[in-house]
């Protein structure tokens, strides 16, 4: 990576490969999101919580995959889900010191034959450059909200190690490790002051949706299956 502060000026002449950026979601079984996502994470990806790598604290991601580096959503060209997460839409852009706005300078998003331009032949930013400010502004308006809900999960002590063990249809065993999901019954175990704490707080919403994220597991499963029948049937026409 060469990432550098963007200059409208020195960077104006870039131009992004549109098809490209989700392309770089096709490597990551886990993809960190921001709780305003929630919602629209939830119908389509299993929301689970692990360490940040690089602060060891936790956070929320979306689970795409049932091994490292798999995504079982893409399908060699794009990824086929109804919600893209903001973290994969901001590619190759991200957020400096001080809120500066800064690019991947060996992005594969970037190309000289690419469709999308960041600065209009007036000087003016391009309507993709509008966009992907707009996503930036979520995720950092987001960091404190997500910071405070994860905050409140370890104070109530609501965060536990996920035990999945999973076969595959083809007798395969999986197990996933080092991933934290709710504590359900110990949510329910809450007392009265704690829920409305929570409620008023805006944060028992989020708890319910990472609750029926849970039953997205069942959909990876499937995903799972379907690609490893579709690889044997592809090599047995070989």
């Amino acid at each position: 990576m060469n990432i550098v502060d963007l200059s409208r000026s020195a960077h104006g002449g870039l131009r992004i490969a549109a098809d490209r950026i989700e392309a770089t979601a096709a490597a990551q079984h886990l993809i960190p999101i921001v709780v305003s996502e929630f919602r629209k994470a939830a119908i389509q990806y299993p929301i689970v919580f692990a360490k940040n790598p690089e602060t060891g604290r936790f956070a929320p991601y979306v689970l795409t995959g049932l091994t490292p580096e798999e995504n079982l959503f893409w399908t060699g060209t794009e990824l086929d889900v109804a919600y893209v997460p903001l973290n994969v839409r901001r590619q190759p852009f991200y957020v400096g010191g001080e809120s500066a706005l800064c690019v991947d300078l060996d992005s594969p998003c970037l190309d000289e034959a690419g469709t999308k331009l960041l600065v209009n032949a007036d000087g003016s930013d391009s309507a993709h450059l509008q966009s992907v400010l707009a996503v930036l502004g979520e995720l950092v308006a987001g960091r404190a909200p997500t910071e405070q809900f994860i905050a409140s999960l370890l104070a109530l002590d609501l965060l536990a190690p996920m035990l999945l063990d999973i076969v595959l249809d083809d007798g395969t065993p999986l197990k996933i490790q080092g991933l934290y999901g709710l504590d359900e019954d110990r949510f329910r175990q809450l007392p009265a002051n704690e829920l409305s704490g929570l409620w008023s707080g805006g944060r028992l919403d989020l708890i319910y949706a990472v609750l029926l994220a849970g039953g997205q597991i069942f959909n990876l499963i499937r995903l799972k299956n379907r690609r490893i029948a579709l690889g044997r049937a592809w090599h047995g026409n070989d």
